[in-house]
């Protein structure tokens, strides 16, 4: 053990002129003056020979031993071998890393060993490097001196084992140090070393990469790398240390971090050159490519970097393409392919989920260019489609969903490539080349009602869903118009081609009800959803403003189009002409200068040829005032019922103006104009009802109850007009779980005021109307529960109880909301369906397996007094129905020969009851 004090007491005495913390730099033969001062007392305090001191160094530093190369006498040295041994016997004599209080060192103390570090860097390092680095601006005041291999070696390993003390890097004051050791090692490979010496000098380069700071590394590479004029073998080492590297754990982020400035989108372009060359090999141009997902996947500060650099890869060859399908492939594995498909199981937590959303919202929405290109996005649209529809409403990724729909689609050239799109969209083909991803048929997204939260769990197979509709509801919920234009156009364009395409004569015998199936899914899936989908667009107001504005050519040219067309069966092609012409002619009276130019005019003649060749009424009325508005004249009467109709077109202008106004008084008046039209069986009128259908839909949500009660009236009125119609697209509102619960319930209430003005007649419409309720009352909303039982207690006494195809599930409804529903108005609703159930039993023999159960239940509920009062009342109302209907059933002579005679002799080798049991005991 060695006195410590007596090599601080030197330090202390010596004057670290290159020290980072030291004074003034001298130069010239001050600088000598002062290295001969310090050897002077180094002398005077170390008593070693220098060769007994350099052979200790070999020995303990495992180092060959060259002495004859040194020369002794220079001072310099000299003053390198002196340092190190004062250092190392530092090193050996004081335990650096231990915490016992016995071996700590004062704060003086250690800034005299930091100091002398730096000082040894200088001398045995900066200035011993290669020739070529004094080119760059950070070493090009030192003064080079002699090299000898033997000494920089035997420095090298004393500075790996400086550093490994933690001590010395305070306030990064070994940055230098390590920057100086890694030109030195760069400077001796290339200096064709022995293979000794080159296993030394490769694991100071692992000690610096593994051990120090990654980002360090990479930036002192970079900056010895800028020198200019490098030897082409320096040049090399230095390019092959930055590909190592890259391709090493964690090298793209360590660069990423070593190149991190204020300004993120230089940063981004810096690293994106650096990363994506083509001269780097294949193989590690698709290390990168999984290096930058999974950084991006666990970051988010620099990811616009990381995102540029996967697009820079993805454009450099056909490899690097596939390598980045794959890997976006492989992140919704788990949805599509799931390992294991045990019920029950949870394939993904919300938290997984949200995070995959939120990691392709930045890899495609991050930037208009430095993101991936959005061509990537189209076989993953289906599953993305199914995600937006069944994510709950509240869930902000839910709107990054819609942000990478939305962008896939706008970039889709709109001639060719979005109606490609779109027809494999909308015919659900997810096979054919290249494959499209979908959610699993057997997984299904569940909303915890007890967390709140989103789980993807495996269930029983899921019925198939058209996850196409869901694009429609995004596009109206959406603010970008211009895209709501084109895919509209590209639709409609679809459906006449659909329309127009030749169907085969002959169609072979179908024997199996799976190839039934698919003849029809083939002949009319397509032409359906379509329809659907053009519909439920041809109604949204800021549609109507972007084809009027930039739109409205190509618009007019599919009209003129459109009414070419006959086919057999007219039914559909007449309905999607009646339902554009009905736009066409809103956006012609909203836009003069559409109704004046040279397009609208040439549709003349096809509207009038139109005219003269169909019988349909509802297309007749339509084509009148249209052909008034693009003649600019008053048009001949289309057929002898049909009148000339300016004063009644001005009258119906007046309605819909008036409807549109924000006081509810005057769309009250409004209201009553269209309602006494439509009794009178105005023309005009009868030929606006598609128009009039979406003004009551879109007054309906007004808060003022005035209104939406006068608004529900018109619809019980037109419901004489278009009964299939008014049904069905008032079912479609009410099963909106995207729209406001208050307008939900009021369009129950009119579809139930549409149903008892058509009375017993609505039985055609019973599946539309009860299917509709029974949904509502699967709801996870009370309010919408309560309302949909209610509704269907109405709906079963108007359709004079003839539900015998719904009662079982009727019954499983009632039984489920009873036994674990919570919200007392929705229980009392189900028990009142309950009642109205069997006040329409016809035949109490057809349900004698439920009749039991359902007397217990209402006994034990009407004897509660606890229970609520209604609910009692609902419970003795089906109590006293089921005392009728056997008293009646028991005086009637027509059971009697289904009865069986069967006499028992009780009490009789009977065991014994524990207890007695009451015979109206439930189940």
């Amino acid at each position: 053990m060695i006195n410590t004090a007596k090599y601080f007491a030197l330090l202390e005495n010596l004057n670290f002129k290159h020290a980072e913390t030291g004074g003034k730099e001298l130069v010239g033969s001050d600088g000598l003056e002062v290295l001969q001062a310090n050897l002077k007392i180094l002398s005077k305090y170390i008593q070693k020979d220098l060769k007994e001191q350099l052979q200790e160094l070999c020995m303990a530093l495992q180092v060959e031993k060259e002495s004859d190369e040194i020369d002794l006498k220079n001072c310099v040295n000299c003053y390198i071998i002196q340092l190190l041994h004062v250092l190392h016997t530092l090193s050996i004599n004081i335990n650096f890393h231990s915490d016992a209080k016995e071996d700590l060192i004062s704060v003086a103390h250690l800034k005299l060993c930091i100091r002398a570090t730096q000082e040894l860097s200088y001398y045995a390092l900066r200035s011993q490097l290669h020739e070529d680095f004094y080119k760059s601006a950070v070493y090009k005041d030192v003064q080079r001196v002699s090299c000898y291999r033997s000494l920089i070696y035997l420095s090298v390993q004393m500075f790996i084992r400086l550093l490994t003390i933690r001590q010395l890097h305070i306030a990064n004051a070994m940055e230098l140090v390590q920057r100086d050791l890694l030109a030195a090692v760069i400077s001796q490979r290339v200096a064709q070393p022995s293979p000794e010496q080159l296993l030394q000098l490769n694991a100071a380069l692992a000690y610096l990469w593994q051990s120090e700071s990654k980002a360090d590394y990479f930036r002192h590479v970079l900056l010895l790398k800028a020198t200019p004029n490098l030897s082409a073998p320096l040049a090399k080492e230095l390019h092959h240390q930055l590909l190592s590297k890259l391709g090493a754990t964690h090298g793209f982020a360590s660069l990423l971090a070593a190149l991190q400035t204020p300004n993120v989108t230089q940063s981004a372009e810096i690293v994106a050159q650096i990363v994506a060359q083509r001269g780097f090999s294949l193989r590690l141009q698709q290390r990168l490519i999984e290096q930058i997902f999974d950084f991006c996947a666990m970051q988010t500060k620099g990811i616009m970097a990381g995102v540029l650099s996967l697009r820079r890869l993805y454009e450099l060859n056909v490899e690097n393409r596939e390598c980045v399908e794959r890997l976006l492939s492989s992140h919704w594995l788990p949805l599509t392919s799931p390992a294991d498909l045990l019920n029950g199981l949870i394939i993904w937590e919300q938290a997984q989920l949200c995070a995959c959303i939120r990691l392709w919202e930045q890899l495609f929405c991050s930037s208009s260019v430095a993101c991936l290109p959005s061509v990537l996005l189209v076989p993953f649209v289906p599953l993305l489609l199914q995600l937006y529809k069944h994510l709950p409403q509240m869930l902000t990724d839910r709107k990054a969903l819609a942000a990478l729909i939305l962008r896939c689609l706008d970039n889709r050239e709109s001639k060719q490539e979005l109606p490609a799109v779109l027809q494999r969209l909308y015919s659900l083909d997810l096979t054919g080349p290249p494959p499209w991803q979908a959610l699993h048929p057997r997984l299904a997204i569940k909303l915890s009602s007890q967390s709140g939260l989103v789980t993807v769990q495996v269930e029983q197979q899921q019925e198939e869903e058209n996850y196409c509709r869901a694009l429609t509801a995004l596009l109206k919920a959406g603010s970008d118009h211009t895209l709501t234009a084109k895919i509209f156009l590209a639709l409609l364009g679809l459906m006449l081609q659909q329309l127009q395409a030749n169907e085969s004569a002959s169609t072979e015998l179908l024997s199996t009800e799976t190839e039934l199936a698919d003849f029809l899914h083939s002949k009319y899936h397509l032409k359906l959803e379509l329809l659907v989908a053009l519909e439920q667009l041809v109604w949204h107001e800021p549609l109507k403003a972007q084809l009027a504005a930039t739109q409205s050519k190509n618009f007019i040219q599919l009209v003129a189009q459109l009414t070419t067309i006959t086919v057999q069966p007219s039914e559909m092609a007449e309905h999607m002409q009646l339902l554009i012409l009905l736009l066409l002619q809103e956006l012609l009276e909203r836009n003069e200068q559409m109704q004046l130019s040279e397009s609208t005019r040439q549709l003349q003649q096809p509207l009038q040829k139109l005219a003269s060749g169909t019988s349909n009424p509802l297309l007749l009325n339509a084509l009148q005032p249209l052909l008034e508005l693009v003649s600019g004249k008053q048009p001949n009467r289309l057929t002898s019922k049909a009148p000339s109709a300016p004063a009644s077109l001005a009258s119906f202008q007046k309605a819909r103006e008036l409807i549109e106004n924000e006081q509810p008084h005057l769309q009250v008046y409004g209201i009553q104009l269209m309602l006494e039209a439509l009794r009178n069986k105005d023309p005009t009128f009868l030929s606006q009802s598609h128009r009039i259908i979406a003004l009551a839909l879109s007054t309906l949500k007004q808060k003022e109850s005035y209104t939406f009660l006068n608004c529900v009236r018109l619809f019980v009125q037109l419901v004489h007009i278009m009964e299939a119609e008014v049904l069905d697209l008032l079912s479609d509102e009410y099963l909106s779980e995207t729209a406001d619960l208050d307008y939900r319930l009021v369009v129950g209430e009119a579809i139930l005021k549409a149903a008892q003005e058509i009375g017993p007649l609505c039985y055609r419409y019973k599946a539309v109307l009860i299917n509709c309720f029974l949904h509502g009352a699967r709801s996870s909303l009370d309010e919408f529960r309560s309302s949909a039982y209610a509704n269907l207690a109405q709906l079963c006494r108007l359709l004079t109880y003839q539900v015998h195809s719904f009662f079982q599930e009727l019954l499983q409804l009632i039984d489920a909301e009873l036994s674990s529903g919570h919200y007392l108005p929705a229980k009392r609703g189900a028990l009142l369906v309950l009642a109205e159930l069997l006040a329409g039993m016809d035949n109490l023999l057809n349900y004698q397996d439920m009749l039991l159960p359902i007397y217990r239940l209402l006994r034990a509920i009407e004897a509660n007094e606890s229970c609520d009062s209604q609910m009692r009342q609902h419970a003795a109302n089906g109590l006293k129905v089921i005392n009728e209907k056997c008293r009646e059933l028991l005086k009637s002579d027509a059971p009697v020969q289904q009865l069986q005679r069967e006499i028992k002799v009780l009490g009789i080798k009977e065991p014994s009851a524990k207890g007695k049991r009451h015979i109206l005991e439930l189940n």
